[in-house]
């Protein structure tokens, strides 16, 4: 079943009462509870803020409480984990890639150009964590390929961070010899991210592992998300972050898994993902340190002077096969 998202953000006060009074969303075969799967990253968040603030909002207008079960991995193992008869209803993923698996699997048919932001609930820049002093003189992605670097890293096979990271490298490369040649170069592109890989001395199944392994002291940098890298200095860690002048801003994805969506539920998982869109959740986002898609609620936050998006490489669906299933594989061997 697909609906139309047709609505404003600030219309969800309006809207939901109007859809709660079209069907009957406290009758005996309604579950009141909601499952959500999603990548690693995004659990402190959902679980800490946005489920509370949900059951709080759901209550006051419903008079019935909404328990959540959640599961947080690797984008790509969760999505695996669906794929393979995991009954998630909703999934908050690491890309738009896992969503694109989804509707090849016939788990939804949910278009996420109906939804506000491209169905984009936060984002994320590609930052480099490095050890405090900077001993090895890191100062952009170029640098990691150089002899003597060590880095930790996250499995594209599991780990929708892990492509972000890949996307950051080669794009960045292009970007940058696009400026000084006048035309992107795409053999140095690959010979940078042939370099960089070769320096990955431990591959790890999400962005989360990545990064408890290299506060553990292995490795001498960690290509990340910001937040995730913000996360580590909060928790007092002898750590730097090195913004590159040019990265990628990954695009966080909700989708509905419609297969396991059932009418007695669906008003309320609605109801959830035009929640996720609301200047509340997109301020706890911020809280969290992602980036909102309400860029005026942002302040404070670390300029970046090149972002670009994976369409600059083509979007997903060409990104993905060229730089995942075919470069890095070629590189792993």
């Amino acid at each position: 079943m697909q609906r139309s998202w047709s609505f404003l953000v600030m219309g969800l006060v309006l809207t939901v009462p109007i859809l709660s009074g079209c069907l009957d969303i406290g009758g005996k075969d309604d579950k009141r509870t909601i499952t959500l799967y999603g990548f690693s990253v995004k659990g402190e968040v959902m679980e800490k803020k946005v489920f509370p603030a949900f059951n709080r909002y759901w209550k006051g207008r419903t008079g019935t409480d909404v328990r959540f079960v959640s599961q947080f991995a690797g984008s790509g193992k969760v999505t695996n984990e669906v794929i393979a008869g995991a009954e998630a209803e909703v999934m908050v993923l690491s890309t738009e890639w896992d969503v694109i698996q989804l509707k090849k699997a016939r788990l939804t048919d949910m278009e996420l150009s109906t939804l506000p932001w491209n169905g984009t609930v936060s984002t994320s820049p590609w930052v480099i964590l490095i050890r405090k002093g900077n001993p090895k003189a890191i100062e952009d992605f170029g640098d990691l390929g150089k002899n003597g670097i060590e880095l930790v890293h996250a499995d594209p096979l599991t780990s929708g961070g892990a492509c972000w990271s890949i996307f950051a490298i080669y794009g960045s490369e292009l970007r940058r010899t696009a400026a000084v040649e006048g035309r992107p170069n795409g053999t140095k592109a690959e010979a940078l991210l042939r370099s960089v890989m070769g320096n990955v001395i431990s591959w790890q199944s999400s962005a989360r592992a990545a990064l408890s392994q290299f506060v553990l002291g292995y490795g001498d940098a960690l290509i990340t998300y910001e937040n995730e890298a913000l996360l580590a200095l909060d928790q007092g860690n002898d750590l730097e972050i090195v913004y590159p002048s040019s990265t990628i801003l990954s695009e966080h994805k909700v989708t509905i898994i419609d297969e396991h969506v059932g009418d007695s539920e669906r008003v309320m998982i609605e109801a959830f993902v035009d929640f996720l869109f609301t200047p509340e959740v997109q301020s706890y986002m911020i809280e969290y340190d992602f980036r909102s898609m309400d860029e005026g609620l942002d302040s404070g936050i670390v300029h970046i002077d090149d972002p670009f998006l994976v369409a600059y490489l083509g979007g997903w669906e060409k990104a993905h096969p060229e730089l995942i299933s075919g470069l890095f594989r070629d590189i792993r061997g």
